[in-house]
């Protein structure tokens, strides 16, 4: 007969099995949500602005393979060289990193079709100037995915940035915002991976 010690740590063991499962799944169901409201295939050129550890950046580069291409911006020295350093790794060749600026992204005039902003927007310190900054680099009809987070007050605060009421920011805000310097909605994702205070909002030049 089984010990109560012994069903305990297999009930324990299982349980840990799909946490860790879990963890595992969630980025790459979030990568293929990503890869289908950006319409990522073969040959696409695509940005991932503010693009940290270069981690959705890795992804991207996979899914448009060799004719496709990945411009990786960050606005910190430190943070380019290790996304640099983790396409090393991975033995990918398609991918440019750019320093960018706090109000400009970097990237060559129409160098994209689809760019990528993952909890990135509400960080901006002047959003006007980055719009046109994202605008100038998006060839005509191309897609930015905005998944962002609804403003969470009782989060640090940010410098420098607008008062949106917290950390984040409002879907309409972001709406407005977006279609005031000439993007157009595509689509509207109420609910997305990572939280449920998450969205993402999907716009074309």
């Amino acid at each position: 007969m089984m010990s109560r010690l012994l069903r305990i740590t297999i009930v324990l063991a299982v349980a840990l099995a799909s946490v860790s499962c879990a963890a595992v799944r969630a980025p790459v169901v979030e990568a293929e949500r990503i890869a289908e409201v950006l319409e990522l295939r073969r040959g696409v050129w695509v940005a991932d602005v503010g693009a940290g550890k270069g981690e959705w950046s890795e992804k991207l580069a996979s899914r448009v393979g060799d004719a496709g291409h990945v411009y990786a911006t960050e606005i910190d020295e430190d943070d380019v060289a290790e996304i640099e350093d983790r396409i090393d790794r991975a033995g990918l060749g398609n991918v440019t990193t750019v320093l960018g600026e706090v109000n400009d992204t970097g990237l060559p005039d129409a160098c994209c079709d689809a760019i990528l902003l993952r909890l990135v927007y509400h960080h901006f310190t002047e959003p006007p100037r980055m719009r046109e900054s994202l605008r100038r680099s998006l060839r005509p009809g191309g897609l930015i995915a905005v998944i962002e987070i609804e403003p969470q007050g009782h989060w640090p605060e940010l410098d420098g940035v607008p008062d949106r009421g917290g950390h984040g920011i409002a879907p309409d805000d972001l709406v407005s915002e977006m279609t005031t310097d000439g993007f157009d909605v595509v689509a509207r994702y109420a609910t997305w991976e990572g939280g449920e205070d998450r969205y993402c909002i999907v716009f074309r030049r």
